[in-house]
């Protein structure tokens, strides 16, 4: 162990010896200018004297002011304004001990007031002066310069505001970021032709790509942490054509306030510019007075997720680590993802007890099992299949896995007295065209048909796409990019909901918050976006023009696969939940007996090998079956 340093080092030493010389010569210089050099008898002593109190007396304030704790080569204006005030207090100190009390004891005269306003003066101008250089040296210093070998990145910054002169000061405080700034552009007409921390505002965006040829600029940094998609669209738009690379700060909630910002500084996402913000869910949020907080439902309690290792499961999973619940059950088919968001979550949640399950919701006893053992209180149910056109050539599957697996599991539930059940649904539910759909419509009506006459709460959440997950557009149309294309598109005309995986598990964990037995509910998701556009966006992102570079080929709709998706069908009524971001979607709730007749149906169907079109209409027929159900919803659990 290193022994402590019983005296300050060489470089306090250094500051404590250049502050105390500023002392003496701003208190020596006062007098000097206040009498013109000829100092009259009745002050020569206050004039030799003060300047040698004024070398530990200034010290000993800066220092029980915390001053020579600062690090010089970072200081700024907090620092500034604590040197501010030790000065001032110190030179009030003296001003008053000469004026009032050596001139009523001693035969001295007092200080004259025009000597301690020119040596605070001094005080305040030199020290400043020193921290100041000493910040501005950081910048030329040899070593930085030996330790960044390479031609800098030229860069040009978007918005000169307070995230751009934070900016401009880490680049000068650290030379290893090997950037150089070379100027802004902002739509404030008040900023243009103005300078922020000696960097010039060159122009409005609308110049970013004339403003940057000119400079000879290699990359554009957003730096506007609440920059709105339609900006970030705006620059991309403009940016097309030209080598530029843009990238982007990370929006204000993934930003901390004590870390740098330059090295959070990523490339532009889909997610940047879908026109939609992101929806932050607050857990603890006392919105509700009927329901608790979903923190307090879920925090010292079990928890079981299904599908733990998929995109949507994994994040849920992260999600309610957050709310300490006192067990975290992670139940998946696959090891290989198990185990990884297992180590994950023991990394980042070191005091979370998670417990990793390889089952298969399909295997009754093993599941039951699971309940008896570990007595789960809440249960997210994530694990279904979810690929429109894998499910097409195999309904079975999607109907044995998604809806009777989903309808033994939400049995198991109400048996083992589970409080709330809460389904993952898809808006491809929604008028189901395909078997992957219809799976999850009968998943979602045999769910909400255990909460007629159950004490657990049964809760559906739909909701659409999800940007990223395994097997959505967007990776499949950055695979396709990356091999230089053709991006494909089933329709130029199709549309989709998109959304963040962190946005789909917060909403789900809210539900606790919000929701009541039998219900759906939605996020309010905004427009739904045209694929050929974001096609054509991502294909810009990756520095190409769509076309030129990649062309994008139409294929034609497949089978199964819907123009546009919905988030309600005709029967549902669309109401406002106690949080203005989720909608509830209320329906009747099909009866015991149709939940039976068909539970009955389909545990028959899945041996007797039906083809496709007979297997279609008979999931079609069930579904009628529990759609025509006419018992009412009830709003008391």
């Amino acid at each position: 162990m290193p022994q402590k340093r019983l005296f300050p080092s060489a470089y306090r030493l250094g500051q404590l010896g250049l502050d105390g010389f500023v002392a003496w010569s701003a208190c020596s210089l006062a007098f000097w200018f206040r009498f013109d050099g000829h100092i009259p008898a009745s002050h020569q002593t206050l004039a030799w004297m003060l300047p040698l109190l004024a070398i530990p007396g200034r010290l000993l304030f800066h220092a029980s002011f915390g001053l020579y704790k600062q690090v010089w080569r970072l200081f700024g204006l907090k620092d500034a304004t604590t040197l501010c005030q030790s000065i001032t207090l110190y030179s009030l100190l003296i001003l008053v001990i000469t004026r009032l009390l050596i001139p009523r004891f001693t035969s001295f005269s007092g200080l004259p007031l025009g000597v301690a306003v020119i040596d605070w003066s001094f005080c305040v101008m030199g020290m400043i002066a020193l921290r100041y250089a000493r910040r501005r040296l950081v910048r030329y210093h040899p070593r930085d310069r030996m330790a960044s070998p390479r031609d800098p990145q030229r860069v040009l910054l978007v918005g000169a505001g307070r995230a751009g002169s934070q900016i401009v000061q880490e680049v000068n405080q650290n030379r290893q970021l090997n950037l150089e700034i070379l100027g802004f552009l902002d739509d404030d007409p008040t900023k243009i032709g103005r300078k922020v921390e000696g960097i010039p505002v060159l122009g409005a965006t609308s110049q970013l790509v004339p403003i940057a040829k000119r400079l000879n600029a290699d990359e554009v940094l957003i730096s506007m942490p609440s920059a709105k998609a339609s900006q970030i669209r705006k620059l991309v738009d403009l940016a097309q054509g030209s080598a530029l690379k843009l990238k982007v700060l990370p929006g204000q909630a993934e930003l901390l306030c004590d870390r740098s910002l330059t090295p959070q500084a990523r490339p532009i996402q889909i997610q940047d510019i879908l026109g939609r913000p992101e929806i932050k869910l607050d857990f603890a949020d006392e919105f509700n007075q009927q329901f608790p907080s979903a923190r307090s439902q879920v925090y010292q309690r079990t928890v079981l997720v299904t599908g733990a290792g998929g995109t949507i499961g994994s994040e849920i999973c992260r999600q309610l680590a957050r709310l300490e619940p006192q067990h975290l059950l992670l139940l998946g088919r696959g090891e290989n993802s198990i185990f990884n968001i297992e180590q994950e979550l023991r990394r980042d949640f070191p005091n979370l007890k998670a417990t990793p399950i390889i089952a298969d919701i399909r295997h009754q006893s093993r599941i039951q099992t699971i309940f008896q053992t570990w007595q789960p209180q809440i249960v997210f149910h994530a694990a279904a299949h979810k690929h429109v056109p894998l499910m097409q050539h195999n309904p079975t599957e999607a109907l044995e896995n998604n809806a009777l697996a989903s309808a033994h599991l939400a049995q198991l539930a109400e048996q083992q007295g589970v409080d709330t059940f809460v389904l993952i649904s898809t808006d491809k539910a929604v008028d189901p065209c395909n078997f992957m759909g219809l799976s999850k419509r009968l998943a979602e009506l045999l769910v909400k048909a255990c909460a007629a006459k159950s004490q657990t709460r049964f809760l559906v959440v739909r909701f659409g796409n999800v940007l990223g997950s395994r097997g959505s557009v967007i990776p499949i149309f950055q695979a396709q990019i990356a091999r230089g294309g053709p991006v494909t598109i089933t329709d130029p005309n199709m549309t989709r909901y998109f959304m963040t995986t962190p946005e789909a598990s917060q909403l789900v964990i809210q539900s606790l918050a919000v929701g009541q037995s039998g219900q759906t509910l939605i996020l309010d998701m905004g427009q739904p976006v045209k694929i050929l556009d974001l096609a054509q966006q991502m294909i810009h992102l990756a520095g190409f023009m769509p076309e030129l570079d990649i062309p994008i080929k139409i294929t034609g709709l497949r089978p199964g696969e819907k123009l546009h998706e919905s988030l309600v069908n005709s029967h549902e009524k669309v109401a406002p939940t106690d949080h203005p971001k989720i909608l509830q979607v209320s329906s009747t709730l099909p009866s015991t007996e149709g939940f039976l007749t068909v539970l009955k149906t389909l545990s028959e169907t899945k041996n007797n090998h039906l083809p496709a079109d007979k297997l279609w209409l008979l999931a079609q027929d069930v579904v009628s079956i529990l759609e025509s159900s006419k018992t009412l919803i009830i709003h008391n659990k």
